[in-house]
């Protein structure tokens, strides 16, 4: 099976910096987001400060959807389509906020039942309630560890039970965190290459699009199957993706097997 982050792994934006509308904001929200996703501070530290910050209304947060399938790295549809079609599953395991993360998750084809993220609360007293001329603002996001930076190793260990090889896709610190609970974890640079990362994730996606990713799912050999297909598109752009240099191995022996497996 195949796991992925969302925000700056399956969409180029973050989520709750979308939210900042004031410019004000935006600069402090983004710090934050950077400072946690690059390991400098625990996220734990920073999230619901960042919520607070922007204080949102629902249909705010629900308009994160669109940004995020506006803001699609290339070919993750089809990734996951192509997935699908060899019988391999796919989650996203998300420190997002969940109903965004699940509607852009159903747009890309993952299953509504394989999405973690995280929920969020408002406030149904607030404003001018009793007209429904403004909408509720938030209230608090619910406690869980996707919103701390080990958390997702925990999520994984207790909610992703099918048996199988497991990869597991991201961009941030906690992401990384998760490498023990899955067969291989892949940095996937494409949006932002974090040095906490990349340095040390055993193998590094470092292409824009997110097609070399079937490569470390189910193999080349397997890819090259794809070619002439309904999925040609996507193996192509894997295969020269690949030729390209965009898998950047830091584990040696690994590099040598994959490229063993190649060849």
């Amino acid at each position: 099976m195949t796991l992925f982050d969302c925000d700056s792994t399956l969409s180029a934006v973050e989520g709750i910096d979308e939210l900042a509308d004031a410019p004000e904001h935006q600069r402090q929200i983004a710090d934050l987001t950077e400072q946690a996703m690059d390991g400098d501070i625990p996220l734990e530290e920073v999230y619901g400060r960042r919520l607070e910050l922007v204080g949102p209304t629902r249909d705010e947060v629900r308009s994160v959807k669109s940004r995020y399938k506006a803001n699609a790295v290339p070919d993750a549809q089809a990734v996951i389509a192509a997935l699908h079609h060899l019988d391999t599953e796919t989650w996203i395991v998300s420190g997002g906020l969940l109903e965004p993360v699940a509607e852009f998750a159903t747009w890309l084809g993952v299953p509504a039942d394989r999405v973690r993220a995280v929920e969020t609360h408002f406030d149904p007293l607030d404003g001018d309630w009793w007209d429904g001329s403004t909408q509720p603002r938030y209230a608090d996001h619910g406690r869980c560890e996707l919103t701390t930076t080990d958390g997702k190793a925990e999520v994984i260990r207790r909610s992703v039970t099918s048996g199988g090889r497991r990869l597991f896709v991201g961009d941030g610190v906690s992401d990384l965190a998760a490498a023990d609970e899955v067969d291989l974890f892949a940095a996937y640079a494409g949006v932002v290459a974090r040095p906490a990362v990349v340095d040390h994730a055993p193998v590094v996606i470092t292409s824009e699009s997110i097609a070399p990713v079937l490569a470390l799912a189910i193999g080349p050999g397997r890819v090259r199957e794809l070619v002439g297909g309904p999925h040609d598109h996507v193996a192509r752009t894997c295969l020269d993706g690949i030729d390209d240099g965009a898998l950047r191995f830091n584990d040696p022996d690994l590099g040598r097997r994959f490229a063993a497996s190649a060849s």
